[in-house]
């Protein structure tokens, strides 16, 4: 158990202030007022702490000769419980050779611009568009020992109630003393003032840990469920969000359900966020966040909001 540092995300977003648009299976309603502006605020205290063990996948063959981003479709929490197809529009192979700037945004800059830089987590260091490039198949984002990061957030619809899965790893790039970078894939509610009750990260960790950990954010307190595994090499992460609970995944297998009540629209930053939560000044480990996709499936209850 840890307690969580103030301040989780410090995001920029900006979205307009109007009346959105809910689009269900049953058809379009209009919603209330929406807004967002952030600068995130102060964290909480320790968590409720729930554990149970886990049962990590090889990805590799043992001569190396395999692929580690590519394990067998079983391991996916999607193929195993008949989650569907994705939907397109709210997911990313990152096959390409840049970042989609239509599907997110880069820390450091405004919406659909790919150079520049602004302070880092909770002022810490620097985030910079430069430190999150796409090439090979998948999205990397990479720390400094000086404390310049990076990462991305969705400018997709924001949705309520659904199912994400990343496949995604953290590995150190050196080994020069340096205090290690914080990685975590994670939702993220559109109206940012709503974290404390709303935020769901599914696989946090410092870099290189030998363990992972889902939070939700819920009723002004959170809950926490922890695995063992090797989160250097690739895993699929998973959360089944509900009206009324938050299932998580490694590789397929269900390590816990959070009952938990979270109504706020949110956004997925795509899995690719590491901050620096030490001061500006410290020496950090470099390291690097890969993302080899990350899937958004539709659930019965899910609802997408359309700003105008």
């Amino acid at each position: 158990m840890r307690s969580k540092p103030a301040g989780r995300r410090g995001r920029l977003l900006a979205v307009a202030a109007g009346i959105a648009l809910v689009v269900t299976a049953g058809g379009a309603v209009p919603a209330g007022p929406t807004g967002g502006h952030a600068i995130r605020s102060e964290g909480l205290p320790s968590p409720i702490v729930t554990t149970s063990p886990t049962n990590p996948l090889s990805l590799a063959s043992p001569d190396g000769s395999a692929d580690p981003r590519r394990g067998g479709s079983g391991d996916e929490a999607a193929v195993r419980f008949g989650w569907g197809v994705p939907v397109a529009g709210q997911s990313d192979e990152f096959n390409g050779t840049s970042v989609d700037l239509n599907k997110w945004g880069l820390f450091g800059v405004g919406p659909g611009e790919a150079t520049g830089c602004s302070p880092g987590f909770h002022g810490h260091g620097e985030r910079c568009a430069s430190q999150t490039t796409a090439g090979g198949g998948y999205l990397s984002v990479t720390g400094t020992a000086d404390g310049k990061t990076g990462g991305l957030w969705g400018r997709m619809a924001a949705f309520r109630y659904g199912r994400v899965e990343v496949r995604e790893r953290a590995v150190p790039l050196s080994d020069n003393g340096g205090r290690p970078y914080n990685a975590v894939p994670l939702l993220w509610p559109l109206q940012e003032e709503a974290w404390a009750n709303a935020e769901i990260d599914f696989a946090e960790r410092s870099v290189a840990a030998p363990s992972v950990s889902l939070y939700v954010h819920h009723d002004d307190t959170q809950t926490q469920c922890t695995v063992v595994i090797d989160s250097t090499e690739f895993h699929n992460y998973a959360v089944d969000w509900q009206p009324g609970s938050i299932s998580w995944f490694v590789d397929g297998v269900r390590e816990c359900t959070v009952s938990a009540s979270i109504d706020s629209f949110s956004r997925s930053n795509g899995g690719a966020q590491m901050d620096m939560f030490p001061a500006t000044g410290v020496l950090m480990r470099p390291a690097r966040q890969d993302i080899d996709w990350v899937r958004m499936y539709a659930a019965p209850a899910t609802e997408f909001q359309m700003l105008p």
